[in-house]
């Protein structure tokens, strides 16, 4: 029950993290809200799945808090998916493709970012 209750938290949290940064960041032409959360999302739990993995921490209570409520929270898959079908559907395919390559390629590259940063931190 206690794990259901961290990630609950922890989902809540992100999950307001998100809806407060996505009316901040203009979203009119192309999803800079989304694409902006989910870079966060993948930076931060790069630099947490570092410091768990380092202080032996990946089963503890903080990794579901942080690492699938917060986190899991903060990022949106969904909407990503959703606003690439509203693309396609509208015949922007271009700008579809961009924002899937933007989105892929710079979240995993700035998730292992945080993680090589948090290394060098704990080191």
């Amino acid at each position: 029950m206690k794990e259901i209750i961290l990630v609950f938290l922890g989902g809540g949290l992100g999950s307001t993290i998100r809806f407060i940064l996505n009316k901040l960041i203009p979203n009119d032409s192309f999803p800079f809200s989304t694409l902006i959360v989910n870079l966060i999302g993948s930076f931060l739990i790069g630099l947490i799945i570092s410091y768990l993995i380092k202080n032996n921490m990946l089963k503890s209570d903080y990794f579901l808090l942080l690492v699938v409520g917060i986190c899991g929270g903060l990022t949106t898959f969904s909407a990503f998916s959703l606003e690439n079908l509203n693309m396609i559907k509208s015949n922007e395919i271009f700008n579809s493709i961009i924002y899937i390559l933007i989105s892929v390629s710079f979240c995993i590259i700035i998730t292992y970012l945080g993680y090589t940063l948090m290394n060098k931190i704990l080191n």
